[in-house]
C-alpha cells in the first residue's frame, strides 16, 4: 500500500496518499505511554511498499522489529548508527561539500556543537572559519582519504600554530600562504584566523581542538572516513534508511542535525536532475524531533517539499518542545505547514489547549425556565419552558487530556476534525510479529560499488595531480636522491589509499 495511515474511523482505515493537497505532512503529538510507536510509526513501515523511507529510531528498536519486512519488500535496507558506530553505514560529511558555502556549513554544526548557540561571538566565528579553511585545503590538497576530518586533525597536529621566532609566521600560516592567492583555503584563512593577534591564535587552536576531539576517537574516525552508500540513492532507489539516535545523549547532536540538513540538501539535488521531483518518492518519519537540533529553514523545507515527492512525518512529545526549541513564531510557522495534525494524547495543558482550540466551537441548545408559585387561597402554581443557543468548545482541554488510550484527534487543513482509533500495527498486521527480528548489533555496513568507484575515480584525478607536480619538480632539476625519496613516497600512498579507505 502507498500513503500514510492517520487512524482508523468506523472500521475504515484513514489515510493520505502522495496526491494529498495542500501537502502531504503530518504532525504528531504523543507523550509517554501514547502509542507512537504502534500506532504510527512501525504501522507506516509495514504499510508503505512503494516511497523510500527515512525514520529515526531512537533506541535501534524499529530496525531490529521491521528491517527484515522492509528487505523483503524489496528495499534497500541501510543503518546510520549514531549510538554505535561500529554497528552503521559510515557517513563522510566532507563527500557532499561541492562549494564553499557548503564547507562554512559543515564547519558551523561542528563547531556548534561545543558551543551554545547563544554564544556566536568572535570566537565561534574564528574557530568555524579556521575550520572552514582546514575542510578547504583537506578537499583540495591532500590524497582522498585524507579527504575528512580525521584528515583536518592530522593537518593541525602537523603544522604548529606557534612561530619558531617572533615575528614570523608559524607553520600554519606559512602552510595557507604558500597557495596560490585566489585558492578558496587561502582566502578563508587570511579573512578569519590569519587575523587574530598573538595569544589569541593559541586559544582558538585549542577550542577548536576540543571542539574536534570527539571525533579522533578510532571508532568515530572510522565512522566519518567513507559514505558506504550516496544520499542522492534514496531518491533515486526503493530505501528504507533507520537513523538511529542516542538516547539522554546529545553528544552528536549537532552532527546529527548536519547529516539531516545534507540529506535535505541532496534529495533537492536528486528532483532537479529529474524535472523537479524524486525519482523514487520519499517519507520522512522523524519520531522525537527536538533531539535532531534546530534546522535554520525546516518550516520552508516544509513548504516546498511536497512538489520534489516528500512527505514528512514530524513527531514531538508536546508542543512545548517545539517552542522551547524553535521559539513561537516558528513553531506556529512548522505546524502551519503541516496539512494534518495528530493528538494521540496531550502530555501538558498547552497542548491541550492548542487542540481545543483547533477543534473550534459549536452551538448548543441550553433549556431554561421560570417557575412561580402564588400563596393566596387559592393556591397556584406556573411554569414556563424556553431555551437559549450558546457555544462551547467541541472538546474542552479537559476532555482532551482524559481521552480514551486507543482514541486520537485527526485534524485537517481542509475537512472537519474527527475521532479515530488509533491504527495500532499489531491489530492491522497481526502475522508481523510472528516474523524473524534482526539485531541492529549485527549490523554491519558495507560499502556501494558505486561508492567504491566514486572513490577510485577520486584516487586517479589525484594521482594526474600528484604525477603533474612530480613532471614540475623534474624541470626544476631536483636531485636523483630527492626525486627517488619523492617517488617512493607517492608509490607509497597510492598502494595505501584504497586499502585504508575501504578497509
Amino acid at each position: 500500500m502507498n500513503g500514510t495511515i492517520l487512524g482508523i474511523v468506523d472500521k475504515q482505515i484513514i489515510y493520505q496518499n502522495n496526491s494529498t493537497k495542500p501537502n502531504r505532512n503530518v504532525f504528531v503529538v504523543g507523550g509517554p505511554g501514547s502509542y507512537k510507536t504502534q500506532s504510527i510509526v512501525i504501522t507506516n513501515l509495514f504499510n508503505e511498499t512503494q516511497n523510500s523511507i527515512v525514520v529515526t529510531d531512537p533506541k535501534g528498536e524499529l530496525y531490529e522489529k521491521t528491517a527484515a519486512i522492509k528487505l523483503a519488500q524489496g528495499y534497500q535496507v541501510h543503518v546510520v548508527n549514531f549510538a554505535n558506530m561500529i554497528h552503521s553505514d559510515r557517513y563522510n560529511p566532507f563527500d557532499y561539500i561541492e562549494r564553499d558555502i557548503q564547507a562554512e556549513t559543515v564547519a558551523t554544526k561542528i563547531v556548534q556543537s561545543e558551543n551554545s548557540e547563544g554564544k556566536k561571538d568572535v570566537w565561534f566565528s574564528t574557530q568555524r572559519q579556521l575550520l572552514k579553511s582546514l575542510i578547504l585545503f583537506v578537499m583540495d590538497h591532500r590524497s582522498p582519504d585524507q579527504r575528512n576530518l580525521a584528515g583536518v586533525t592530522q593537518v593541525l597536529q602537523e603544522n604548529d600554530v606557534e612561530a619558531e621566532e617572533k615575528g614570523e609566521n608559524s607553520p600554519l600560516d606559512k602552510l595557507f600562504l604558500s597557495l596560490n592567492m585566489t585558492d578558496p583555503a587561502r582566502r578563508a584563512y587570511e579573512l578569519g584566523f590569519k587575523k587574530a593577534k598573538g595569544e589569541m591564535k593559541a586559544s582558538i587552536i585549542e577550542s577548536l581542538l576540543a571542539t574536534i576531539s570527539k571525533f579522533v576517537d578510532a571508532e568515530v574516525s572510522h565512522f566519518t572516513r567513507f559514505s558506504d552508500f550516496n544520499l542522492q540513492d534514496i531518491g533515486e532507489k526503493k530505501v528504507a534508511l533507520y537513523v538511529v539516535i542516542p538516547v539522554m545523549d546529545n553528544t552528536y547532536e549537532s552532527f546529527i542535525n548536519l547529516f539531516f540538513s545534507q540529506l535535505f540538501d541532496e534529495l533537492y539535488k536528486s528532483a532537479a536532475n529529474n524535472h523537479a521531483h524524486l525519482k523514487n518518492e520519499v517519507d520522512f518519519i522523524l519520531d522525537e524531533f527536538v533531539n535532531l537540533g534546530k534546522f535554520p529553514k525546516y518550516e520552508e523545507f516544509l513548504a516546498t517539499c511536497r512538489g520534489y515527492g516528500i512527505g514528512v512525518t514530524t513527531i514531538c512529545q508536546t508542543l512545548t518542545q517545539l517552542q522551547a526549541l524553535y521559539g513561537k513564531d516558528k513553531a506556529e510557522s512548522i505546524l502551519g505547514n503541516h496539512a494534518v495534525k495528530i493528538c494521540l494524547n496531550a502530555a501538558n495543558d498547552m497542548t491541550a489547549k492548542y487542540f481545543s482550540d483547533l477543534l473550534g466551537k459549536s452551538t448548543v441548545k441550553v433549556e431554561t425556565g421560570s417557575e412561580s408559585t402564588s400563596h393566596s387561597k387559592e393556591e397556584s402554581h406556573s411554569k414556563s419552558d424556553s431555551y437559549s443557543y450558546t457555544s462551547r468548545s467541541l472538546m474542552t482541554p479537559d476532555e482532551i487530556m482524559r481521552m480514551p488510550e486507543d482514541q486520537s484527534l485527526l485534524i485537517f487543513s481542509n475537512c472537519r476534525p474527527v475521532k479515530a482509533t488509533k491504527a495500532f500495527q499489531f491489530k492491522l498486521f497481526p502475522k508481523a510479529d510472528s516474523l524473524v527480528n534482526l539485531s541492529q548489533n549485527d549490523y554491519q555496513g558495507q560499502p556501494e560499488a558505486s561508492q567504491e568507484t566514486k572513490f577510485q575515480d577520486k584516487v586517479n584525478k589525484w594521482n594526474q595531480v600528484v604525477k603533474a607536480q612530480q613532471q614540475t619538480l623534474k624541470s626544476d632539476e631536483i636531485s636523483s636522491e630527492e626525486e627517488e625519496k619523492l617517488q617512493d613516497s607517492i608509490d607509497q600512498d597510492l598502494k595505501t589509499q584504497h586499502k585504508k579507505m575501504l578497509g
